[in-house]
């Protein structure tokens, strides 16, 4: 048996690779063309090349589906600059008609541009565009500085429900990994009331490229999810970034917060 784990993790580390700096942005005037082997991705970074130059980077990584059978078709990686649109197209080939069913992982860095190709504002990175497998995410300049996004669990710290007179407050410690990276306040949005007893908070951060701190920096974000007279009695789930915690009300008055 542990014989077998072992030679399991060395075919994933094998099948973990680095490809070299692929794709070149180009200007255009209609989208990509659908391609017929999108690759499936994972995540994705963005940064420039070297850390606070002008060449911007996207950093993906591909899952391969099947690591004797399927790899990234380096020579067809494109990346097309349309107004606020950056369209990338990682292709994979499908080398044998059998699949080897085993899962790798193969870091792609594909070339979005140089930053004077774009101006200040939000830009929309559309991956694979108008198949199954498409990947979309969103990056901003800034006084030419370039900015990425991250919306998830890893951010949340807690949530702690309160009342402050007749409204109920939640309150949601957000941890933030280094100085680049800073609570997206613009884009922070909730469902703005109970739905099936429900409230729905978002958090995204925004991380700086640069040189950033390692030490981890908390802070927090305050939200009145409700009022206490116009909840009838019950249990409720506050959800942010997709951590939860549940709290119940009786005659008006909150009870209990998990």
């Amino acid at each position: 048996m542990k014989k077998s784990i072992l030679l399991t993790l060395a075919v994933l580390a094998a099948a973990v690779l680095a490809v070299g700096l692929s794709g070149c942005l180009s200007s255009g005037d209609e989208k990509t063309v659908v391609i017929e082997n999108p690759a499936a991705i994972q995540t994705v970074n963005y940064y420039t090349i070297p850390v606070g130059s002008d060449t911007v980077t996207a950093d993906i990584m591909v899952i391969i589906q099947g690591t004797r059978s399927q790899s990234v078709d380096e020579k067809n990686i494109t990346a097309t600059l349309i107004d606020k649109e950056i369209y990338v197209n990682v292709p994979v080939v499908n080398s044998s008609p059998v699949n080897t069913k085993d899962l790798g992982y193969v870091n792609v860095t594909v070339t979005l541009g140089t930053k004077d190709q774009f101006t200040d504002g939000g830009y929309k990175v559309i991956i694979n565009n108008g198949t199954d497998k498409v990947f979309t995410s969103a990056i901003k300049f800034e006084d030419g500085q370039l900015y990425s996004f991250y919306q998830g669990a890893r951010t949340i710290g807690g949530i702690v429900i309160g009342a402050d007179g007749n409204n109920i407050t939640a309150t949601v410690n957000v941890s933030l990994s280094g100085s680049a990276e800073s609570v997206d306040k613009e884009n922070i949005t909730t469902s703005g009331k109970f739905e099936n007893g429900r409230y729905e908070i978002s958090i995204p951060t925004q991380i700086r490229d640069g040189v950033s701190t390692l030490s981890m920096i908390y802070t927090q974000e305050s939200f009145v999810i409700g009022q206490l007279d116009q909840l009838e009695d019950g249990t409720y789930t506050v959800s942010a970034n997709g951590v939860e915690v549940t709290f119940t009300i009786e005659n008006s008055q909150l009870v209990a917060a998990e």
